[in-house]
């Protein structure tokens, strides 16, 4: 095998890797999560609903969330969009609601995927793959 063949071996090898992530779901979630953070809301007004973040500080402004009924077994209540976030509290916006939102419900954020570039799984099999071809190629020489 040349040397051109084995690093167009190793570039397909590593492009054929990186395409073998799961998509990501476009449209609404099919269920609410059982990990999802859940918080107590603070205040509520006619469009918004505000909440502590403790321990949370992943959470971002345009995050999803929804607002769930805990007495009726997390019925859903509304999808909210975080708006608003300092180093304490959160404000979420309401989007589209099922029932008036209360401080008896609890607001539900889901913690978004870590892409897959960001992964040690990826970088690991992309330096194993490297340090491979490399060899590879040193030894076909």
């Amino acid at each position: 095998m040349s040397r051109r063949a084995g690093a167009v071996v190793l570039i397909a090898a590593l492009v054929a890797g990186c395409h073998g992530a799961p998509a990501l779901p476009s449209g609404p979630l099919p269920r609410l999560p059982r990990d999802a953070a859940r918080f107590e809301i603070e205040s509520i007004t006619d469009s918004t609903a505000t909440f502590r973040l403790g321990e949370a500080q992943w959470i971002r402004c345009g995050y999803s969330s929804f607002a769930v009924d805990p007495l009726q077994r997390d019925a859903l209540i509304a999808q909210l969009r975080i708006v608003r976030r300092d180093s304490v509290t959160a404000t979420a916006l309401v989007t589209s609601q099922v029932a008036g939102v209360k401080r008896t419900h609890v607001v539900l954020v889901v913690r978004p995927p870590v892409p897959w570039w960001h992964r040690r799984l990826f970088w690991s099999g992309a330096g194993l793959g490297a340090i491979t071809g490399a060899g590879g190629a040193l030894l076909l020489r």
